[in-house]
């Protein structure tokens, strides 16, 4: 283990163990975390915090980890994991930009669970099928499925018109197939030069006024969520993603509104539990209702009930 990290993993008590947390992060890690995002977001400054704070949060992550179970993962070089683990971050902001392939699958196999869709094994493959659709009905003739679907930046909303618009289930592979034709979407790249056709990247600036709306509205939706029922507030916040299938769980985190402490307090864990299974967030319905001991069918009402609530209480999210 790098000696660098020796502090803060033999600290005892909470104050201590932050003191040495914040230490090791803001003196060691902060420097190289900018450099090396600020090297290949040249150009793109206007996202250049939100990059370094998603790195900054993984990095807090598994040093939490380690914490908890020491000799469990080592870091035999604390400034070269930093410099990994920031270079991630940056990989991972240009696939959210313009999705590659495997990403792309990943996000459609995890909408498939939802409940506007159904899958089943023919011929020699998975069949796609809107929820409402029979098993009996034939497969949909090949074809160019995407044709005339519009391009919703949604992918749920996309793979409903894709469905509706072949007229029967298509295969697993197909599907992802139109819909990487309507996102144009290429194979995966390892990493975007900054410079490179930025114009496929549309711009994240906003005007100050529509910022601060923003970091309102995150921070009452927070004192709201938190005073859900605790069932709500799992069910809502461990399947909270984007319109294309993402986790924006840590949307809180990163803006400040919330410590990871503090979510874990609200989702009733540890912070080592949700640490442990935050790669695999968003979870399906089916998953959620494991957790917490109780039907697909109920997760989706409390979800439901947590949302109209939200919705009562804030209205709608400023433009």
């Amino acid at each position: 283990m790098d000696e660098l990290l020796h502090p803060y993993l033999s600290a005892s008590g909470q104050a201590s163990e932050d003191e040495h947390l914040k230490e090791l992060v803001s003196t060691w890690a902060a420097p190289i975390i900018r450099r090396t995002v600020s090297s290949r977001l040249s150009g793109l400054w206007e996202d250049l915090e939100d990059v370094c704070s998603e790195a900054h949060l993984e990095l807090l992550l598994h040093l939490r980890r380690i914490k908890a179970r020491p000799g469990a993962l080592e870091i035999d070089d604390f400034s070269a994991y930093v410099g990994t683990l920031a270079r991630n971050a940056c990989h991972h902001y240009f696939r959210r930009r313009r999705p590659g392939r495997a990403r792309l699958i990943a996000q459609i196999r995890c909408l498939l669970r939802e409940p506007e869709f159904r899958t089943w094994p023919g011929q020699g493959t998975t069949l796609c099928a809107l929820s409402t659709w029979s098993q009996d009905l034939p497969p949909a003739s090949t074809g160019a499925h995407f044709r005339g679907v519009e391009g919703h930046a949604d992918l749920g909303r996309l793979l409903t018109g894709i469905l509706e618009t072949a007229g029967g289930p298509i295969p697993f592979q197909v599907l992802v197939d139109s819909v990487a034709s309507v996102w144009k979407v290429t194979g995966d790249q390892e990493t975007v030069q900054a410079g490179e056709e930025l114009d496929l990247y549309p711009a994240a600036s906003q005007a100050a006024e529509i910022t601060i709306d923003r970091r309102r509205y995150t921070e009452n939706l927070w004192r709201e969520i938190r005073q859900l029922p605790r069932l709500q507030r799992v069910a809502l916040l461990m399947n909270l993603r984007d319109g294309r299938g993402n986790s924006v769980l840590s949307m809180f985190p990163l803006s400040g509104v919330a410590t990871f402490a503090e979510m874990a307090s609200v989702l009733e864990m540890s912070e080592l539990q949700l640490a442990e299974l935050w790669i695999e967030l968003p979870w399906n319905d089916n998953t959620i209702a494991a957790f917490l001991c109780c039907s697909r069918q109920q997760v989706i009402n409390l979800r439901m009930a947590a949302k109209k609530r939200l919705s009562n209480r804030l209205g709608a999210l400023p433009a």
